[in-house]
């Protein structure tokens, strides 16, 4: 009898496959019976899709279809289907894929499995290349046409770009024109995206985002959800050697609608077979925390979740950081020298702080002089910085210095040599260039799988903190800068392998944490990547950077609950630094990072972004500085939970959960304060009591309380708040 479909299921969730080509027709959450693949858009590849380097550049390779078997009835799949008890598998096998509509000799073999009585599906890639090109950036799984529930509109996407971000209704989001605006500061051009984030159409017809890991992808997961329905769909990867992978997510617009997710596998597959390792697709109840949670599990099963990191226990007690930028900038100009550490250090400790970053310290000044990491002599030279940090060591204060892990400026004839042995070198021959700032100045962006190179940057860390005195090093473009494969000859450590961007950092943190041990250093970077999240002090985020609307840091925060996420603010007024739009969120930007734990980034660059110089965030900063420092203090970090168990959420005010040994936190800010009232869950019963602490009046208040499952809060009417609930020996 003739089946145009296949099925198979698990009870839970089922697939059905075109019975002739193995496309994915349905794939169906049976309790409620829906479908998710409600548009199949011909112009999208099946399953599977990916690129073949050839002479002329880049071309796409698909899967064949039935005008294809038309033509050759060899093309046909093999499809075989298990059907178990609660269980199934599919595996299918394409002895060819097309390439501009004929065959190429690539095969692909695909096994889908039903997890027992589970909403969990595991997606596996096998393909064998003959073609004698190099077969890279693989989409699988690839589904298209998918949205959740009655309608596409309601549909919600999270993903991890940087920290995490949000996209409402993906198929028009991606497809719409972007709002950008340009802001100069210095001899820098800005660009601002003044809303979420849009696709850039590809010669499919498709609009695509796409996010590489490492790089704008800061986890190798993403959910699309329906929050009206109660439903979400979650693709993650199962990378356990955190090889350079990615994320797509892509629209053909409303007319088409629907939208289309993937994992990119970035294998530089030339002849012979490569795995793509685990994929999961799970239709599940719920909506990110959901998606959260899973990939947390699986994460916290690999040893690298386990390292301690280097971070000190001074950098924990620690609420804030004063960055100043304005030693030597890019194009010559002198704001401060070396002896003007003190009182910058003065400065800050009147705030509440007592930790500085400097750049521009080094030769040649910031975004120029790298790498050339020696003390500027227009500054003062190397004596009079070591007497500088010395001065504010005995002040009980900690210095971080700037480098910039990825760059080295080819203008500097006396680095020729080196960017010639370490550079990244494109499969073309040509060096991989980069611009900030001043159109005239180039980069050679360096190779950090190159050992030379690396050391380079160890040897420097170690300079800084055994000769000058640091206690903190910033490692600029660390994971925030994409991932770039390198084909240099001469690069023997990542040998036949230009995909080893990744291990490259790896490695690069290992070496600086045989130089220095985690109790004498803290390590900060730019960027945020759960393949050195545990490894590190904390993660700066940039969310001045980034669409203002679609940035949601508390999903990454949520996901890897115990580490440091490094938050960037600036004052309202006199922002040069920062775009009007920007600035004019200034308060909320410090209520969100208070409110999730963040390390208050703070510039103050003198003429450009100056606290002093704006009164009333000067107070409001100092006043938040000092409540997160006694957080700290009294409870710790805490667990961050989001709004896990929290109920009757105020949409004028920020709230957010900490879970303690003894009980957990509320933390709330509003820029406009009215008091509330919450609802916690709390499996406890009998007598607790809570205490409370505002930005007001940041010496604890306690009251005894009682609990039954749920806890009714009171929160003040106050700007910050912070509500601990014990159990156990009242403290206070």
């Amino acid at each position: 009898m003739y089946q145009s479909r296949l099925h198979i299921t698990n009870g839970v969730i089922s697939l059905a496959l075109d019975a002739e080509s193995g496309e994915v027709l349905e794939f169906v959450r049976e309790k409620t019976g829906d479908n998710i693949l409600k548009n199949h858009i011909q112009e999208a590849g099946p399953i599977l899709d990916g690129m073949l380097s050839m002479p002329g550049g880049d071309v796409r390779f698909t899967l064949p279809r039935h005008k294809d078997f038309r033509k050759d009835a060899s093309l046909k799949p093999v499809i075989t289907l298990r059907q178990g008890d609660g269980e199934a598998e599919a595996e299918l096998y394409y002895p060819r894929v097309m390439v501009q509509e004929e065959p190429a000799a690539l095969s692909a073999r695909v096994c889908i499995c039903l997890e027992k009585d589970s909403c969990r599906s595991v997606w596996q890639l096998k393909l064998c290349n003959e073609t004698g090109y190099e077969a890279c950036d693989i989409a699988f799984p690839a589904l298209d046409g998918i949205w959740l529930g009655e309608s596409y509109a309601d549909n919600v996407l999270v993903y991890p770009h940087f920290a995490g971000c949000r996209m409402d209704n993906p198929t028009r989001q991606l497809a719409s024109s972007p709002k950008l605006i340009r802001w100069k500061w210095q001899n820098y051009l800005y660009t601002y995206n003044l809303g979420q984030a849009v696709g850039e159409r590809d010669e499919r017809g498709a609009y695509v985002r796409r996010l590489n890991y490492t790089g704008d992808a800061s986890m190798l997961w993403l959910d699309l959800h329906d929050p009206g329905e109660n439903a979400g769909l979650y693709l993650a990867c199962g990378n356990e050697s955190h090889v350079m992978k990615g994320l797509r997510m892509e629209s053909f617009g409303e007319e088409n609608p629907g939208t289309g997710l993937a994992v990119i596998h970035r294998p530089a597959l030339g002849a012979g077979e490569w795995e793509s390792g685990q994929c999961i697709l799970a239709l599940h109840e719920g909506d990110w925390h959901w998606a959260a949670d899973a990939y947390r599990a699986w994460f916290e099963t690999l040893p690298k979740a386990r390292i301690r990191p280097l971070r000190p226990q001074w950098f924990n007690q620690s609420p804030a950081l004063m960055a100043h930028y304005d030693f030597q900038y890019q194009e010559g100009g002198i704001v401060h020298t070396f002896r003007d550490i003190p009182e910058l250090m003065r400065q800050a400790l009147d705030m509440g702080i007592s930790h500085l970053l400097l750049a521009g310290w080094h030769e040649d000044g910031f975004d120029y002089g790298f790498p050339h990491y020696t003390p500027n002599h227009l500054l003062g030279g190397a004596d009079a910085l070591k007497a500088a940090i010395r001065t504010v060591r005995d002040m009980g204060g900690h210095v971080s210095f700037y480098i910039n892990s990825r760059l080295c400026n080819t203008a500097f004839e006396d680095e020729h040599a080196l960017i010639a042995r370490s550079a990244i070198m494109q499969k073309n021959g040509r060096l991989w260039i980069e611009k900030y700032g001043a159109d005239e100045i180039e980069f050679a962006s360096m190779c950090i799988s190159e050992p030379g190179w690396r050391a380079r940057l160890v040897d420097t860390v170690d300079y800084l903190v055994h000769e000058i005195g640091a206690d903190s090093i910033y490692l600029d473009q660390f994971a925030m800068a994409t991932s770039i494969k390198c084909y240099h000859p001469g690069h023997t450590e990542h040998a036949g392998n230009p995909c080893a961007w990744n291990q490259g950092y790896e490695h690069l943190l290992e070496e600086i944490r045989e130089k220095v041990p985690e109790e004498e250093l803290a390590v900060l970077y730019e960027g945020c990547n759960d393949i050195y999240g545990a490894s590190v002090g904390g993660q700066l985020i940039s969310e001045l950077h980034c669409p203002w609307e679609a940035r949601m840091p508390e999903v990454y925060k949520y996901t890897f609950p115990d580490q440091m996420l490094v938050d960037m603010m600036n004052p309202r007024r006199h922002s040069a630094m920062r775009p009007e739009h920007v600035a004019r969120h200034s308060t909320q930007l410090l209520h969100r990072a208070f409110v999730m734990d963040a390390y208050f980034w703070c510039y103050d660059l003198e003429y450009d972004n100056n606290w002093r110089g704006d009164p009333e965030q000067f107070r409001r900063l100092k006043q938040l500085v000092r409540l997160r420092r006694e957080w700290l203090s009294r409870y710790g970090h805490g667990r961050f939970r989001d709004t896990q168990g929290l109920e009757d959420l105020p949409a004028h005010a920020l709230v957010k959960r900490f879970e303690l040994e003894d009980g957990f936190l509320i933390v709330c800010a509003s820029e406009h304060p009215e008091s509330f009232s919450i609802q916690a869950d709390w499996q406890r019963t009998g007598e607790v009591w809570a205490e409370i602490l505002t930005a007001s009046e940041p010496e604890p208040r306690a009251w005894v309380v009682s609990a039954v499952d749920r806890i009714r809060i009171q929160v003040p009417a106050e700007e910050a708040v912070i509500i601990a609930v014990h159990c156990g020996k009242q403290t206070v």
